[in-house]
């Protein structure tokens, strides 16, 4: 997970008054236990992110922090914040990557609404995909949403293949213009949001035709702040259903095996 600039810049800042009030804290818990509210106050006004809960791990005295930048650890005493991942090895278990999976499902769904939806006539399973109109593999995936055309390797023939829609996969994108926010796909991604017809627009795009610019107020910026606390790294990135993240591009029937066997 990264951490961004601006939480960076926080951290370096009030690391100090962190731990000046956090040990206060301690000092009244013989048990070192710290108070969930206080924790989540001083998380955010220290840090300027939004705390969404605060829980015991296995580990004595080391606590999880849900926030909107992602999940990290804390010591009692507020002297220490880790960041990195949490593992089981006798269960061989990655206990941060489990409570990130039910992070990014409660954090999705506050997005529904923003997303740009291609959905199956016979759904059975539902993607998240965090796209980028100018990715190669994003226009790939986009062109495979319905039925398609694709030459055999082995025969050099063109065979007529199920898109992803029609093998029952409903297809969901929120924008991550991998460049940031003053790359030419943020405009064109913030064009594509406002749009009228958001789907026909995107398909445009991915096209590589040019769209009008729009202007409206839009959660680009947001949906791609998402995605960076989701731990996304490239275009396109998959949330599935229960949480868990699986980078990069899969065509559709790999996908839809992958997913029956998960």
């Amino acid at each position: 997970m990264k951490l961004s600039k601006a939480l960076l810049l926080s951290m370096s800042l009030f690391g100090l008054s962190l731990g000046s009030v956090w040990s206060a804290q301690a000092s009244e818990s013989a048990t070192g236990k710290l108070d969930p509210l206080k924790t989540q106050q001083v998380i955010e006004a220290r840090l300027g992110v939004k705390v969404d809960s605060v829980a015991e791990t296995p580990l004595p005295g080391i606590y999880e922090i849900a926030t909107s930048q992602g999940m990290f650890y804390v010591s009692p005493d507020g002297q220490y914040l880790l960041q990195g991942s949490l593992f089981d090895l006798v269960n061989r278990t990655n206990l941060t990557e489990q409570s990130m999976a039910k992070l990014r499902i409660k954090q999705l769904a506050s997005f529904e609404e923003d997303m740009i939806v291609f959905k199956a006539k016979d759904e059975k399973h539902v993607v998240t995909v965090f796209t980028d109109t100018s990715c190669g593999y994003c226009r790939k995936l986009h062109h495979e949403l319905y039925t398609y055309q694709e030459k055999n390797p082995q025969t050099k023939k063109l065979e007529t293949l199920p898109g992803y829609t029609d093998l029952g996969i409903t297809v969901r994108y929120l924008a991550f213009p991998r460049g940031g926010v003053d790359s030419p796909a943020y405009g064109q991604m913030q064009s594509v949001w406002c749009s009228e017809d958001k789907a026909a627009a995107i398909g445009e795009a991915k096209n590589g035709k040019a769209i009008s610019p729009v202007s409206c107020k839009n959660n680009v910026l947001q949906q791609y702040q998402l995605g960076e606390a989701f731990g996304v790294r490239g275009t396109p990135a998959m949330v599935l259903e229960d949480g868990s993240m699986l980078p990069g591009y899969r065509p559709p029937a790999a996908l839809l095996e992958f997913l029956e066997g998960s």
